[in-house]
């Protein structure tokens, strides 16, 4: 009798205990952003990646959790003072709200310097001097550049506004071997982009970053955060919450995209000239031990 009874209890303890996992209802999310085409794709297609333990709901109110999608939602969202996952959202404006004491992390906008640095060293293996943009509202800050070590050598090009932009630019290029520029809405305009490019092509040193829109208008190439990147580090920020009740650390988007402006590369002779074999090539890298 004996034999048998242990193991017996022991599944008998085993499946009482399982039972409040099983039973346990859905964490309850909603949205909050901007109307946009941009922002009902996002809901749509995070709501089809979340998983069985999530459930998204139609008003904040009845949500245990909001996620934000950019600054503007992020700040509105505070006042709920519930669970909050900010979604492209401002590294400044993140991180002062986690110092107030917020339950809430962030999914920073853009992406991180060594991911772009990477993308330049892969592009152009033997550039050594690169020149970082620094503005008041970059995503990256001044320590991060100064702390950098590797095979390139970081000089930051702090510019106050978009009217000294030119000015810096013509001041310190023909030192430099590349421009790597931050997401910053307040300096990087429409106006700036226009202006950056020019002055680089001008003087033949290649700008790579911020993102799509630059790439588009004239940058070599950049890493970005696409919109299918948000909606899975979102999805994946959300599933870990509710099975630890906590956040991970705000970041950048672990695995953003990548694209490349093929005649740009082309004109500047680049050792990958496409998307995707500089996607491919950056792959190469990080499985490099």
């Amino acid at each position: 009798m004996r034999s048998w009874q242990g193991p017996i209890l022991g599944f008998l303890l085993l499946l009482v205990s399982a039972v409040p996992a099983l039973s346990a209802p859905p964490v309850t999310v909603h949205v909050l952003a901007e109307p946009s085409p941009f922002s009902d794709v996002f809901v749509s297609s995070l709501t089809q990646e979340l998983p069985n333990n999530l459930r998204m709901v139609d008003e904040p109110e009845a949500a245990d959790v909001l996620v934000a999608l950019g600054d503007a939602a992020f700040s509105g969202a505070l006042v709920h003072g519930k669970p909050l996952l900010g979604i492209y959202v401002s590294r400044a404006l993140s991180e002062d709200a986690e110092r107030q004491g917020c339950q809430c992390a962030a999914v920073w906008a853009g992406v991180s310097l060594l991911d772009q640095l990477r993308m330049v060293h892969t592009m152009m293996p033997l550039a050594r001097r690169v020149g970082v943009v620094m503005g008041t509202n970059s995503v990256w800050p001044i320590e991060v550049v100064r702390r950098h070590r590797g095979a390139i050598k970081l000089e930051s090009l702090p510019v106050n506004n978009a009217r000294d932009l030119g000015n810096t630019l013509r001041e310190n290029l023909n030192h430099l071997d590349a421009i790597v520029l931050p997401v910053d809405d307040a300096l990087l305009g429409p106006d700036a982009a226009k202006l950056v490019l020019l002055t680089s092509y001008r003087q033949r040193r290649p700008v790579f970053g911020p993102d799509l829109t630059f790439v588009n208008a004239g940058s070599v190439a950049s890493y970005f955060a696409s919109g299918s990147d948000l909606v899975s580090e979102g999805a994946q920020r959300l599933h870990y919450f509710a099975n630890n009740r906590q956040w991970q650390a705000s970041s950048f988007v672990v695995r953003p995209s990548v694209v490349v402006n093929e005649h740009v590369a082309r004109g500047f002779d680049m050792r990958y000239r496409t998307s995707g074999t500089l996607q491919d090539a950056l792959q190469d890298a990080r499985a490099l031990p």
